[in-house]
């Protein structure tokens, strides 16, 4: 195995330190970009490590940097940044490893042999603090949906509020026209609500099935309030919904939770049915099982995309698509619901046969979700 080792950067005390360890352990050490980036020298036998002194910190040291990952010849060399930021700031940086300045000379050649016996990849410990790093950022970005959800819906509950006092009439009649508006206005806020109530929920069931509060819950009534508050939209589209119950009892579940997937699922058919086409939300149920299907007329989904559809922020590629995209977490924060209250979600494109025939005339695609 190769004991030579490159070495880039440094100041002159440090690399004349560097080369006096490695060199009383038997490394042969060559320092300086030239030596590397020259493709005469040390192509037939890989070095056994790159060390490079600090960490890039202007446009200079990252094109060094990304030129050294993309070199082939050191496809599987480690390598390792020395220097004072840490092992996670380097492994955020592009490195495989880390070696902490000062140097310590009695133990320095071990971790160089350390990081050279795990060429595969980084470290351990490296990998380690990889890890817990993506893990924190993931809690902290869900963290800050939830609190940015949360800002923004608090000066929109009072303007929700407002809107079903006008809508009430209780401070004076509204003529055809002010009724429309108003109308407008309350379709606006609910959809507002929506995309911050999806927000919320996208963040919070990061957390698990522990985010949900289950609570009996009337499963038709449910479907008939959802596809109530989306009239407005059903109308601009001029759909037929039609809801067809299951006729049972209550069921324990999340009520605002499982009323927010389904509106998504809902809302998703509403969006992309042609004009004049129809809606179908089914409730079916037995004695461990309810089911809400939601069969549409639109375009269908690719295969490719039955499952991306599922994953925040994915949307099935469409050119020439008229319509504004939406959020991209309907769809997901829809499953992530169902999950939660230990079912599933899944789409079918074009539906199965036997679903298609119990739909009567809505044939395009169904989006369902079960939980027990």
């Amino acid at each position: 195995m190769s004991r030579r080792i490159l070495y880039i950067g440094g100041d002159a005390p440090t690399r004349d330190r560097v080369r006096q360890l490695l060199e009383a352990s038997g490394f042969a050490v060559e320092d300086g970009a030239g030596a590397l980036l020259d493709a005469a020298r040390g192509r037939a036998e890989p070095p056994a490590l790159v060390l490079v002194d600090r960490l890039p910190t202007d446009a200079e040291g990252t094109a060094l940097l990304k030129r050294l990952k993309g070199d082939q010849a050191l496809a599987r060399v480690p390598l390792v940044a020395l220097g004072m930021l840490g092992a996670e700031a380097a492994v955020q940086a592009g490195y495989d490893g880390f070696i902490a300045l000062p140097l310590d000379g009695a133990t320095f050649a071990e971790e160089v042999n350390a990081q050279i016996a795990r060429r595969s990849g980084p470290t351990d410990e490296v990998a380690t603090l990889a890890r817990e790093s993506l893990v924190e950022r993931d809690r902290r970005g869900a963290a800050f949906i939830h609190d940015l959800a949360h800002q923004l819906s608090t000066p929109l509950t009072p303007l929700a509020g407002y809107v079903k006092i006008l809508q009430s009439e209780r401070l004076g009649p509204l003529s055809p026209q002010q009724r429309k508006v108003v109308e407008g206005m309350a379709a606006s806020v609910a959809r507002l609500t929506r995309v911050l109530d999806n927000l919320s929920d996208f963040a919070s069931l990061q957390a698990g099935p522990g985010a949900i509060s289950p609570a009996p819950v009337e499963p038709d009534a449910l479907a008939d309030e959802v596809v109530n508050e989306l009239r407005g939209a059903v109308r601009d589209a001029r759909l037929h919904v039609v809801v067809r119950p299951s006729s049972g009892g209550t069921v324990l579940a999340d009520r605002k939770k499982l009323r927010q997937a389904l509106a998504n699922v809902i809302q998703n058919a509403v969006k992309f049915s042609p004009h004049g086409g129809e809606v179908l939300v089914e409730v079916t149920r037995d004695e461990r099982t309810l089911r809400f299907a939601v069969f549409d007329q639109g375009p269908g989904v690719a295969a490719a995309d039955l499952q991306r559809i599922f994953e925040p922020f994915g949307r099935p590629d469409r050119p020439g698509e008229a319509r504004a995209p939406g959020s991209g977490l309907g769809l997901p924060v829809a499953r992530r619901i169902a999950e939660a209250h230990g079912g599933r979600a899944l789409v079918e494109s074009p539906p199965s046969p036997s679903r298609a025939s119990e739909a009567t005339s809505t044939t395009g695609r169904s989006s369902s979700s079960r939980s027990r």
